[in-house]
């Protein structure tokens, strides 16, 4: 029976695998034919043969493509990687954490009683069971999903205006009801049941069999189950939200799919040869390179956990290999994943969402999230480097960096400044920019590729580095940069020159023409590889997106978000340091909630439900709405180091096989600063708007926060730092960071105590290399 078992997954597996790639490749291949049709039109050429697509004139017919072909991707992506025992990424992550805890709690209770032995037998065979037929659920999900795409889509004339009328059948409230379930049954399988609980929560509390028992800031009337699937899916609404699964579909999309093609191409081997490279040049060691890849990486995908999970798996082991305490490694790689997704110019799937859901220009969420991540980056940078040089964890052996490096990499930053001149000097829009990135990361590869195959253009480079190697050696790291790349063009100059010469050489043009159709070819297979990594990257995504559009569009009906808002203003009737008004005590109720909602919630998740509850409070005290959108993100991001939940905490301690308590107690101390720097943005308001007083505010807050880091790592460079001194640098900390509330003097004096404090440690006491790895850590460190 179980060799029969087998042979029908492998059989199911050889049918998914070619129609997972089919979909996945489709996906990013609609998307981006899409923004070209939307940037060209519809050829007129093309009307002899086929008609104008109904997806390019509505964005809603777009959309019920786009969450119908992602939401099969996922689910027979879902059932291929079960079959196939390939469960890893987060999921696997998070269940062999939580298979361990059952594992040890069964070891702890040695002594319960064989009835109790026999419920766990028990349950450990339903779960077999359940898993057992899980994969195939999924496949009738997958097809499921496509049914609902061809239903909406050929119906939706009639879904998007006459049903109003003359109401909806009872096939469009089934079809509805089938689009929420798999909506919310995607998102539970892909991030857990937090989102997916709130959804199911949403709908309860929607409910008119509910409403009645509520009272206070909760009661409202109430819908029926029609009017619920209405508003949550056939009524084009909901899981098809203008804001979440427009802006999700396109904007997003074309960025996460432009992030699998730039991994297909090498960008990530190439970051973390370039890491460990720069890792063996710092005193600090790797430990930065896991803040800078996470810093890249974050920027992209919009999930702290996918980050931790995916640049973790690499950095962690190397950190640890320096002599870091595991749960300080799971701690580093953590907190730098949770805040990738502030850094612009990409910024997570939130800043997208954020510009939409303003009102603004994507370029005017990237100008404002400039020094909020600076300040971020910047501390967490701090707070590593003291971390490393107090417990003596320090490189033993430094060696010059090797800058012909480089030169593997070099072709990327093509397409990167591609994509900087047409979103930040062009304006263009978000999806515009990501298709003449990924057009010129492209063409590019295809070039970049046939030099190196037909005509060996990388070793004739590095060829030429070597031999002035020595020149570069020693000198500043800009001159330096500088030399590799004034060589490059020389170099490839060279190469043509051999290559004109070689011309009338019969056999060479023949030699060089099999290679270049080769590297063609080759070319052509990573390009499928990239787009296919592209839609399965997306594919979890899409199932979040429907989810979340139900929960705000059914929060939206009851009037639950005026409520609250209402509500939290009217507890702000206090005024404390300085806000006035009541402002700080609605800014710490946002704080909660943004955290709250955060927990266990991918960023972007978390920052639309507090969008959609708290922003509306804060900025009817006067805060402007970028500030505030600034402010919840912040937090909503943080969430992801927060315990109880703590999703990139979990995972992080997971990958280093260290203690998830102790690593939370760590993510904090590193993280500390995060929780104050928003308030610093409201009380410093230039920090986001930019003007003339930047100039002051930037450095005295940043001033602020390495103060703050200071006193919770406890040292200073030179010396572990007694209570009483770390209280004070808490003091002046916070003046230099709120000082402007009574004058921008307070702030200057502050933070010019805090620099000198700090360069009397580093320059006139000095490091002790020697005598801090000597030093054992005590118990609270």
């Amino acid at each position: 029976m179980e060799g029969t078992n087998r042979d029908s997954d492998r059989t199911i597996l050889r049918v998914l695998d070619p129609i997972t790639a089919t979909l996945a490749v489709g996906l990013t291949a609609y998307t981006v034919g899409y923004a070209i049709l939307l940037l060209t039109g519809w050829p007129a050429a093309f009307d002899v043969v086929l008609d104008k697509p109904g997806w390019l004139s509505r964005t809603e017919r777009y959309m019920i493509v786009f969450l119908g072909v992602g939401l099969a991707l996922y689910y027979f992506d879902y059932a291929r990687r079960q079959l196939g025992d390939e469960r890893g990424g987060i999921g696997g992550l998070l269940a062999e954490t939580s298979a361990e805890d059952e594992e040890a709690d069964a070891t702890s209770g040695t002594s319960s009683s064989a009835s109790g032995a026999d419920q766990a037998g028990a349950l450990d065979r339903v779960r077999d069971a359940v898993d057992r037929v899980d994969p195939y659920v999924a496949v009738a999900f997958g097809i499921v999903a496509l049914a609902t795409m061809w239903y909406v889509y050929t119906n939706f004339g009639r879904l998007d205006s006459d049903s109003y009328l003359a109401g909806f059948e009872t096939a469009d409230h089934v079809v509805g009801a089938l689009l929420i379930i798999l909506a919310i049954d995607s998102t539970r399988r892909a991030f857990g049941t937090a989102i997916s609980g709130v959804a199911v929560l949403a709908i309860a509390y929607t409910h008119e069999s509910v409403a009645p028992l509520l009272g206070g800031i909760l009661g409202h009337s109430g819908e029926n189950w029609e009017s619920i699937v209405e508003d949550g899916a056939i009524a084009i609404s909901g899981v098809y939200d203008s804001t979440l699964m427009g802006i999700g579909s396109t904007w997003v999309a074309i960025f996460i799919m432009f992030a699998g093609l730039a991994k297909a191409f090498g960008l990530m081997d190439f970051v973390r040869t370039v890491g460990k490279e720069l890792g063996s040049s710092l005193r600090t060691g790797v430990v930065q390179v896991a803040v800078i890849s996470s810093m890249i990486m974050g920027s992209i995908t919009g999930s702290a956990a996918a980050n931790t999970a995916t640049t973790g798996s690499f950095t962690i082991p190397m950190i640890k290999d320096q002599g870091v305490r595991d749960d300080v490694a799971g701690s580093i790689e953590a907190v730098a994943s949770a805040g990738g997704q502030m850094l612009p110019p990409v910024m997570g799937v939130a800043a997208f969402l954020m510009a939409d859901i303003i009102g603004v220009s994507y370029l005017e969420i990237v100008r404002a999230g400039v020094v909020p991540a600076a300040l971020f980056y910047l501390s967490v940078c701090v707070a590593v480097h003291f971390t490393i040089l107090k417990f003596g964890w320090t490189a033993r052996e430094l060696s010059p960096f090797s800058w012909n490096l480089l030169l593997g990499g070099v072709h990327f930053a093509i397409p990167m400044g591609v994509l900087l001149y047409t979103l930040i000097y062009k304006q263009y829009t978000p999806l515009t920019s990501g298709m003449y990135t990924i057009f010129t990361i492209v063409g590019v590869m295809f070039v970049r590729n046939a030099l190196v195959d037909a005509f060996a253009a990388d070793e004739r480079v590095r060829a030429t580095v070597e031999r002035t190697q020595s020149s570069i050696e020693g000198q500043p790291t800009s001159t330096a940069l500088l030399e590799v790349a004034s060589l490059i063009p020389r170099s490839l100059a060279a190469t043509g020159r051999n290559v004109a010469r070689g011309a009338l050489d019969g056999a060479t043009v023949k030699r060089a023409a099999a290679s270049t159709g080769r590297s063609v070819l080759g070319t052509a297979r990573q390009t499928v590889d990239g787009f296919k990594q592209g839609g399965l990257e997306m594919a979890p995504l899409v199932g979040v997106l429907a989810a979340m559009g139900v929960i705000v569009k059914l929060l939206d009906t009851t009037g639950l978000p005026g409520r609250v808002a209402t509500t939290i203003i009217g507890l702000g009737d206090v005024s404390l340091f300085g806000f006035g008004g009541g402002l700080f005590v609605v800014l710490f109720l946002a704080m909660i909630a943004s955290i709250l909602f955060g927990l266990g919630m991918p960023t972007p998740a978390a920052y639309v439900l507090v969008a959609a509850l708290v922003t509306r409070p804060v900025t009817e005290m006067g805060v402007p709405d970028i500030t505030t959108h600034m402010f919840v993100f912040y937090f909503a991001m943080l969430s992801a180091i927060t315990p109880p939940v703590a999703i990139s905490v979990a995972i992080g301690a997971r990958l280093a096989g260290a203690s998830f308590t102790k690593t939370a107690v760590q993510a904090l101390k590193l993280g500390a600063p995060g929780f104050v720097i928003p308030y610093a943005f409201v009380a410093n308001n230039s920090l986001i708007s930019w003007s003339q007083e930047t100039l002051v505010a930037f450095p005295v807050v940043l001033a602020g926060t390495v103060g703050l880091i200071v006193a919770t790592v406890g040292f200073d460079g030179a010396r572990d730092l007694s209570p009483a001194w770390r209280i004070g640098y808490v003091a002046v900390s916070l003046a230099a960071m709120f000082g402007s509330i009574g004058h921008v003097a307070i702030q200057v004096a502050a933070a010019a105590i805090i620099v000198a404090g700090l360069g009397y440690a580093n320059v006139v006491v000095g490091y002790d290399a020697d005598a801090r790895r000597r030093a054992e850590p005590s118990a609270s460190d």
